[in-house]
C-alpha cells in the first residue's frame, strides 16, 4: 500500500537519509550531510509542511519538496526535487506524489508551477510532461578552472560598476523570474554591478565570491547575466563577463548557474573564453487552474 505524508512529519534522520538513498545512480551526486540539507532548505524557502513523501508498506519510498513565493503579483511554485528510492522507480510513485503537489499548488492558490530537470533524464521529463508541464527553455552550467588568456585590455564605451540589488530591480529590462536558485529570495553575499555607458544601464549580473579559510579565492559562482535588447550587447556582455571572473590570471573554478541557453552572447563569449559545459538543463512550467473547492490533502493519505 502506498501511503503520502507531508515531510514536515519525518525526524531530521529520517529526512536525510530519505534524500541520500533516493538520489543513488542519479546523473551527479546529489548527496549531502545534515547540515548541508537544513541549509538548502532555508536558503531556497522549501515548505516542509507542503512538500510531501511517499511510503510504500511502511518504507520511505521518496518525495517531492515544494518552495512558494509571489513574484510580481503572481504566485509561483517550484518544485525543488523530486526523487525515488530505487527499489521503488518504476511503480508510479513519482507519478503520485505530483498528483497530491498539484492538489496542494491549488489549495495554495498557485497559478504556474516550475521544475528543472537534467536534459538527459528522459523518464523525469516524460512524467512531468504526462502531469501537464512542458518546457518553455533550457538552461545550462558552464564553468572553467584555471587561468584565463583569451581575455585583453582593449578600451570599451561600456563601464562597469558595482550597485544594489534595489538598483538592479529598478531597471526596465530586470527579469524576476529566472531560474529559481538564481533569484534574489535564493542567494546570499551576492554582488550585483551594471554596464552603462554614460550613465545609461545597459544589462546587469548578480555573482558571488567564495574564499578559502586562508582568505584565497576558489571560486565565482554567476547566477544573472541580462543584456537590454536595444543595448551595445555584445560589449555589454564582455565588460560585465570581465569584471565578474577577474583577474583573469587567477587559477579559480569559475561556473554560471542555470544561465539561459538563450543568451546568446552570455554563452558564446564564454564558450570562446575556455568554458565548457557541465551540466544542461530544461525548465519546465505548467499552468495551476484554479478552482472553488480546495479541499485539503489529508497528512497522511491513501493512493489507490
Amino acid at each position: 500500500m502506498l501511503v503520502i505524508k507531508r515531510f514536515s512529519e519525518l525526524t531530521f534522520n529520517e529526512a536525510i537519509l530519505l534524500w541520500n538513498e533516493s538520489w543513488k545512480h542519479y546523473f551527479s551526486d546529489m548527496t549531502m550531510d545534515l547540515n548541508r540539507f537544513i541549509l538548502k532548505i532555508a536558503g531556497e524557502g522549501i515548505s516542509l509542511e507542503k512538500s510531501v513523501v511517499a511510503v510504500y508498506d511502511g518504507k520511505l519510498a521518496g518525495f517531492v519538496l515544494n518552495s512558494f513565493r509571489t513574484i510580481n503579483g503572481k504566485r509561483y511554485v517550484w518544485n525543488g526535487g523530486t526523487a525515488i528510492a530505487p527499489a521503488f522507480r518504476g511503480m508510479g510513485v513519482g507519478k503520485k506524489l505530483i498528483s497530491v503537489c498539484l492538489k496542494i499548488y491549488e489549495e495554495e492558490k498557485v497559478e504556474i508551477a516550475r521544475l528543472e530537470a537534467i536534459k538527459e533524464n528522459e523518464a523525469a521529463i516524460k512524467l512531468y510532461e504526462s502531469m501537464g508541464y512542458v518546457t518553455f527553455e533550457e538552461l545550462t552550467y558552464l564553468q572553467h578552472e584555471g587561468v584565463i588568456t583569451t581575455w585583453n585590455d582593449t578600451c570599451s564605451d561600456v563601464k562597469v560598476k558595482e550597485v544594489s540589488m534595489h538598483d538592479i530591480q529598478q531597471l526596465p529590462f530586470f527579469k524576476s523570474t529566472t531560474a529559481w536558485q538564481t533569484q534574489f529570495q535564493s542567494l546570499k553575499d551576492f554582488i550585483c554591478v551594471i554596464g552603462v555607458n554614460e550613465e545609461v544601464p545597459l544589462g546587469y549580473a548578480v555573482y558571488k565570491r567564495i574564499y578559502k579559510e586562508t582568505g584565497e579565492l576558489s571560486a565565482i559562482l554567476l547566477y544573472q547575466c541580462v543584456i537590454d535588447e536595444h543595448a551595445l550587447q555584445e560589449a555589454t556582455v564582455r565588460e560585465l563577463v570581465k569584471s565578474v571572473f577577474a583577474p583573469a590570471e587567477g587559477s579559480v573554478k569559475r561556473m554560471t548557474i542555470n544561465i539561459p541557453k538563450k543568451e546568446d552572447h552570455v554563452n558564446q563569449l564564454l564558450r570562446k573564453t575556455g568554458f565548457s559545459t557541465y551540466v544542461e538543463q530544461v525548465h519546465m512550467e505548467r499552468g495551476i487552474r484554479q478552482t472553488n473547492d480546495y479541499r485539503a490533502v489529508k497528512t497522511f493519505s491513501e493512493i489507490d
